[in-house]
């Protein structure tokens, strides 16, 4: 769970920081996946772009076959692949322009989707929160840090 909600975090900024600055990947705080946030239809959504090991290790009862959404409580979505698979929808930013906030956040690992909302602490650093209440009261944060993959649009 704590996995994919800072990966859903990352998503959001602040009106200090243009809003082409939420934009791009973000890798979680233990370096097992990258998500990407991107604009679509006003609103601000991420993908899992990569994943430390695409496929269930050792001892996983899967082991060696591609990570899928296998706790998703819907039986018709267990079979999607993690790998794209869009984690993280339905964020703006909020009056103030200072965060992104009335989205959600999904944990594949768990088949949990929460409230999400995201904060830019710096261009590099998206503090990212998922929390069961849609104050924000109940929850978890987690800090994510900006990387550009190879052949990305957004490399540097």
């Amino acid at each position: 769970m704590k996995k994919i909600i800072l990966m859903l975090m990352i998503l959001m900024g602040t009106l200090s920081y243009s809003k082409d600055s939420y934009l791009g990947y973000w890798e979680m705080p233990d370096g097992k996946f990258v998500i990407q946030i991107m604009e679509k239809n006003g609103e601000y959504v991420g993908y899992v772009r990569w994943l430390e090991d695409e496929v269930y290790p050792k001892g996983d009862p899967m082991a060696g076959m591609i990570q899928v959404d296998r706790n998703n409580p819907n039986k018709a979505l267990r079979n999607r692949k993690v790998l794209n698979l869009q984690v993280v929808g339905g964020l703006h930013f909020n009056k103030e322009h200072t965060e992104l906030v009335g989205g959600w956040i999904y944990d594949s690992w768990h088949g949990k989707k929460y409230y999400g909302s995201a904060k830019l602490l710096n261009d590099n650093t998206l503090k990212l929160r998922g929390s069961l209440d849609k104050w924000g009261i109940l929850g978890y944060s987690m800090e994510a840090k900006r990387v550009y993959l190879k052949n990305s649009p957004t490399k540097k």
